[in-house]
């Protein structure tokens, strides 16, 4: 029994091993190829979020160094600039120390800041911003015709980023034609009053070998006026002839309109030859103009007051300008121990096409003689100022007239009867 019991489990177990044996030897490809997707997906997520985690990562670099021409050709005894703008990656500032190396000794190779020019060999950055100096290098005559490799190296106080590069200069035995027309002016704003004639001084050169003719053009806001004319001479031109490497220092003539309100205005004169063309930007600030008037609602300049007696006066002061007037007051010119005040006796600031009424008291002493007096107003303001001459004529009071008259009666009475007395003798 028993034996037919193992008998019956080992068949069972051989019948087991039969099937399982085809479906292990089946299973092995469809895990293999299971296992094979699952580690191409897996590994290509991690590709992918190890680039995005890459692609976030913010750079280390505190700043980047743009030279934008790094192969030019010149000529022997030339030069040649551009700018080399230093960016800062990072919210701190940033101190960049610039070099070049690998030219030969004679060669004159400089950074250089703008405006105004002078050399530099490090430049502090502010955060997020970027800082543009000019790159200089200028051949000697005697330079081989060649190619000569200049290194430019850039390093950061901290020693956290360095950039190096190259730049091909590539010389020849004939001048390379270069450069073209600039327009530059010394002192390129101006301010004042509207109506007036500005006169500006520009320098145009000519940065090419050989001589130009050049065209002269401006742009200016309506019911502006501009002239170009030579430096020394009243000669108004449209156009210039320029030496090679030459420059020509011109006069720029420009009419501001006479209605013009304060502000500024940008003026833009050009030149052109050819394919060169160059500008320059001018300013003009207006600060408007002064025109104060003094008066009175009729018109005229005089007046009665008695003696002893203040007499209130209405005056009108008013701005005819095309400019605020500030800080006006008054002062007058008037007779020994007279009194003259006004009210108010100071405007902070009267606006153009504004009048204001004041009040001018008068008072003369009261034993002031009867007759006409001149008096003088001034009106000033660190503007502008403006006077004005008022007659005053003066009555005495009513009861000293008769006081006086009466005065003049007895002494006529005393008079005549001393005649008559003189007469009986």
């Amino acid at each position: 029994m028993v034996n037919n019991r193992h008998q019956e489990r080992g068949a069972s177990m051989k019948t087991q091993a039969g099937i399982a044996g085809p479906v292990v030897r089946a299973g092995f490809p469809l895990l293999f190829l299971l296992s094979f997707l699952l580690s191409v997906s897996g590994g290509a997520g991690v590709s992918s979020i190890s680039a995005a985690e890459k692609d976030t990562t913010p750079s280390k670099d505190a700043f980047n160094l743009i030279l934008p021409y790094t192969d030019v050709t010149i000529g022997q005894g030339q030069e040649f600039t551009m700018d080399a703008e230093v960016v800062n990656r990072t919210k701190d500032p940033v101190h960049v120390f610039l070099s070049a190396e690998g030219s030969p000794q004679d060669w004159e190779i400089i950074f250089q800041s703008r405006y105004p020019t002078y050399p530099v060999r490090s430049v502090m950055v502010q955060g997020e911003k970027s800082t543009t100096l000019e790159f200089k290098a200028k051949v000697p005559e005697k330079t081989k015709p060649g190619n000569y490799t200049i290194k430019i190296l850039a390093k950061d106080e901290k020693g956290t980023t360095s950039y190096a590069g190259d730049i091909t200069v590539r010389v020849t035995s004939k001048k390379v034609q270069t450069g073209g027309l600039k327009l530059s002016s010394q002192y390129p704003v101006l301010s004042g009053a509207t109506g007036q004639t500005y006169k500006f001084t520009v320098d145009l050169k000519n940065e090419t070998n050989k001589p130009l003719t050049a065209v002269l053009a401006a742009q200016a806001p309506p019911g502006w006026a501009v002239q170009f004319k030579p430096q020394y001479g009243d000669t108004q031109i449209s156009s210039i002839a320029l030496k090679e490497n030459g420059t020509e220092s011109l006069s720029v003539e420009i009419f501001s309109p006479n209605q013009g309100k304060p502000g500024d205005y940008p003026i833009t004169v050009k030149a052109r030859s050819g394919g060169f063309e160059a500008s320059a930007n001018l300013k003009i600030t207006l600060k408007g103009t002064y025109d104060l008037k003094l008066g009175t609602a009729s018109g005229t300049l005089n007046t009665s007051v008695t003696a002893g007696k203040k007499t209130p006066i209405d005056f009108l002061v008013g701005n005819g300008g095309t400019a605020p007037i500030r800080n006006l007051s008054y002062v007058s010119k008037k007779p020994d121990k007279w009194t003259i005040e006004f009210k108010p006796d100071k405007i902070d600031a009267l606006n153009p096409g504004e009048v204001r009424e004041i009040k001018m008291e008068i008072l003369a002493p009261q034993r002031t003689i009867a007759g006409d007096y001149l008096l003088t107003l001034n009106a000033e303001s660190p503007d502008t100022n403006k006077s004005v001459e008022f007659r005053v004529t003066v009555s005495t009071p009513t009861l000293w007239g008769w006081i006086g008259a009466g005065i003049v009666a007895l002494v006529v009475l005393g008079l005549g009867v001393i005649f008559v007395r003189l007469g009986r003798r």
